[in-house]
Parts: structure tokens; sequence; C-alpha cells
């Protein structure tokens, strides 16, 4: 029925009633809303308070349009229309990018939960680029079945990540291209660095796959624009074999490298990225949400 409603009012109208909808649950949702602006402050500690709440909220609106984005590519999206929602890869990576794949040359796209990252593959796809997507599934099937169903309507392949251990290493072994969500914690076996100035663990599979098969790998991502369903795919840094060779430590420069440009990325408008995600991990989550909370109030008594 939502998508119904969007596709008859039209993209402005869709998006200023989910942004309602969102800061309406965002204020209604205080667990959600004190670990997005414990994650912020600590990242930018010198954030005014009212700036802290106005990014972290804007920033679950944004969520709240993925869903927006999705019920309006089903039919705005199409290989005639993509470019005019600024869905085009920018030059010369589009073209380098799909001379690779003509050439069978292995490349590693990385993104993170910025913007409408839901989107991503569709463009793709009709940018020429055709990527084994790894995506995980949402609990709700019925919302999992619409999304995979417009994410692979462009011709990207989507892979389960319980496959992706399997398949990932076959498609690259290929030549093909493969697309990662790649700001995830990993808890164990993680390689130590920071991300946001923040101590983490990072997957250390991204660098082990491009040094195996010597990848490019290509760090980008998209951004809503100000306009309703309008968009802006930006590549920020591409890292090819060649900067690792003769490296003590190909993964860790690998590693760092790319979450470099996946804090580019999020500096570019906080606002896009998804703070409620515990991105180092939950024991820190948990940790900066007990710091930020209030102090009890003095006239109190202790227990």
């Amino acid at each position: 029925m939502l998508g119904v409603y969007f596709a008859v009012a039209g993209p402005r109208v869709a998006y200023t009633l989910a942004g309602f909808l969102g800061r309406l649950l965002y204020r209604l949702l205080p667990p959600l809303r004190t670990r997005s602006e414990a994650q912020l402050r600590a990242v930018w500690p010198r954030l005014p308070g009212e700036q802290v709440t106005r990014v972290a909220e804007q920033a679950f609106v944004h969520r709240v349009w993925n869903l927006t984005d999705l019920l309006l590519a089903e039919r705005l999206l199409h290989p005639g229309t993509y470019e005019l929602y600024g869905g085009r890869i920018p030059e010369p990576h589009r073209g380098d990018m799909r001379a690779a794949q003509q050439r069978r040359k292995p490349t590693i796209l990385l993104s993170a939960y910025y913007g409408p990252f839901d989107l991503l593959p569709v463009f793709l796809g009709y940018n020429g680029i055709r990527a084994s997507v790894v995506y995980r599934s949402h609990l709700n099937v019925a919302y999992d079945e619409q999304r995979r169903k417009v994410r692979a309507r462009s011709g990207c392949d989507m892979v389960p990540v319980e496959r992706a251990g399997a398949l990932l290493p076959q498609v690259l072994e290929a030549g093909g291209t493969i697309a990662i969500v790649a700001d995830h914690h990993a808890d164990r076996r993680g390689l130590p660095v920071t991300f946001l100035g923040l101590p983490t663990m990072a997957m250390r599979s991204v660098g082990l796959l491009a040094s195996r098969y010597d990848a490019d790998v290509v760090v980008a991502g998209i951004r809503r624009v100000r306009k309703a369903f309008r968009f802006e795919i930006i590549v920020e840094d591409v890292i090819r074999p060649d900067a690792w060779t003769g490296c003590d430590d190909p993964i860790r420069y690998i590693t760092e490298r790319y979450l470099r440009g996946l804090e580019r990325l999020i500096q570019r408008d906080p606002t896009q990225y998804l703070w409620a995600y515990a991105r180092w991990g939950e024991d820190v989550a948990r940790r900066l949400t007990v710091e930020s909370a209030p102090a009890p109030s003095s006239g109190q008594p202790s227990r």
C-alpha cells in the first residue's frame, strides 16, 4: 500500500512523509537515539550538543528514506532513466571499470552503510558493471524479497553473506567483480586499526582477496543530493596492485587505505552515515552509551 501511495504521490511527497515519520520514530526510540548520539559524540567530541542531535536524527531519517528509495526505484529506475537521477559513475572510473571487466581483471568494490547504499547494485548494473554483491538478509521476509528484486534488476548477482566465503574467490579467480559493504567490525581474527579515530577490528578478507588475486580495489559510495530522488556516485580511491607491491604487510596496507577512503566518504556528509550501527562493536557501543547517559541528579539519594 505504501508503494502504491508513493507512486501516486510522487518523490517529493514520499520523502516528505517518510522524513516526518522517521523523525517521529527517532524521538520515540530512546535506546536508538542514545546509541547514535553517543557514537557520533565519540567520533567528533567537539561537536556542539545540538549539532550531535541534529546529525544523528537526520542520519536515522536517511535510513528510513532507504525504504522510500526502493519503493520509488521499482517504478523510476531503468536503463533509459538512471542517468537522470544521478546514477552515472563519474569518468574515468566508469570507463576503467568496464574495461577491467572486458579484460577479466579482478575488481573489488567497497562501500559503507552510507546514503542509499541499497541502490548501488542497481546503478552498477545500469553502468555496465556486473558485480556479485554481498548482502545480509532482512528479518522481514517480504521486505527482503522486495529489496533483492529491486537491487538485482540491472543484472548484478546478489550473494547471501553465508555463501560469500565460497563464491567470492571463484568470481575473482574468473576475473569478475565483487561488491562488499566493508565497514563491519570483525570480532574475531580481525586486524586492529582505527576508523574515524576510534580503535576497531577490521575484516582481513578484503586485503586477503585483493592480494591473492591482484585485484583492483575501488572505494566508492552513493549519497543523496538535495532534490528528491537525486543521487551522486563518488569514487574516493582506487587501489591497484602495484601500490602494495613490496609492502611488508600488504593486507594491512590495503585495509588501512580503504578505511581512509570510507572515512572521507562519511566526512563529506555525516548525516548520511548509519550512526545507530555498532561500527566499533557491541561492547564499545554499550560502553559509549553508558558513558553518555546523564548523571543522576545530586538531589537523588544514592542506591
